[in-house]
């Protein structure tokens, strides 16, 4: 048995190399897919596809915001002076050094002044920590999901009570149809009605009114839904298109129905698969 997981959640994770601190963050909530926005400082850019690929491992649905602080020491902070400006402003008549060295964008942090095994270093040690923060993240959703599924057992649950009340009244639909259209007749044309053709004709409305494969196909869909839950995410998808599937056989239904409380059985059905289809959206 697999477990659900849901798409909200949120997960911080920090740590430290060297002289240099971080700080992650992640917030995730619902989305059709996986979609991740990923804020990096500039020079640690290289990371934005290892980032992705071990997030893509870990989830397959959410729209995920996940930042990098990253507090470096004294040791880690370099400066340079971005010379084709300086020499701009001083083709401009500036002289002043003083001055000048104030002027923004005259001089700027280097990014770091790592070394290149130094920078391969931090980055095996940023990426660690990444993977301790998708942990959290999925314990979070993991919560979420722990409590979406009993409700999505007990949608399923009523929609086959729903079933059953609708198979109940199906079952005695044509006589409640012959007696419906003998009453009418009786009314218009007397006791003088030809059984032969009553009978035929009552078959036909039945016919157009049998709603028993509809009935099976819904029966078949809860069982799909009990398995698909007990299996675990990722279904999330799967589990929105039974909800179409649901709401489909039961328009068709609603539309042949010619029985007052078969009609109001499908409404009622109708609003259960809505909770479905709501609580299917939160699901990973």
């Amino acid at each position: 048995m697999g477990a659900l997981s849901g798409m909200t959640g949120f997960a911080r994770e920090s740590g430290s190399h060297e002289a240099i601190s971080w700080s992650w963050e992640v917030r995730s909530v619902n989305g059709k897919s996986l979609d991740i926005r990923l804020r990096l400082p500039s020079d640690l850019s290289d990371l934005d596809g290892p980032i992705r690929k071990r997030a893509a491992k870990d989830f397959s649905r959410g729209n995920m915001q996940i930042s990098l602080n990253l507090q470096r020491g004294d040791g880690g902070k370099a400066y340079r002076i971005n010379e084709a400006l300086l020499d701009k402003l001083e083709k401009k008549g500036a002289t002043d050094l003083a001055v000048l060295m104030t002027v923004p964008g005259v001089v700027e942090e280097v990014p770091n002044n790592l070394s290149e095994d130094d920078q391969k270093s931090l980055n095996i040690k940023l990426l660690e920590s990444f993977d301790n923060l998708c942990t959290k993240l999925k314990s979070a959703r993991g919560d979420e999901g722990k409590a979406l599924e009993p409700i999505l057992l007990d949608n399923v649950s009523e929609i086959e009570r729903h079933v059953e009340t609708a198979s109940n009244l199906a079952a005695v639909l044509p006589a409640t149809l012959k007696e419906n259209l003998t009453g009418k007749l009786t009314a218009l044309l007397g006791d003088n009605l030809p059984e032969e053709r009553l009978v035929q004709e009552a078959s036909l409305l039945a016919m157009k009114a049998d709603v028993r494969e509809e009935l099976d196909r819904l029966r078949a869909h809860c069982v799909q839904a009990r398995k698909l839950i007990d299996q675990g995410s990722p279904i999330g998808r799967k589990l929105e298109f039974l909800a179409q599937e649901f709401n489909r056989e039961t328009n068709t239904i609603c539309s042949k129905s010619a029985d007052i409380e078969l009609t109001q059985t499908g409404l009622a059905l109708k609003s259960v698969i809505e909770q479905f289809r709501e609580q299917a959206a939160n699901v990973e």
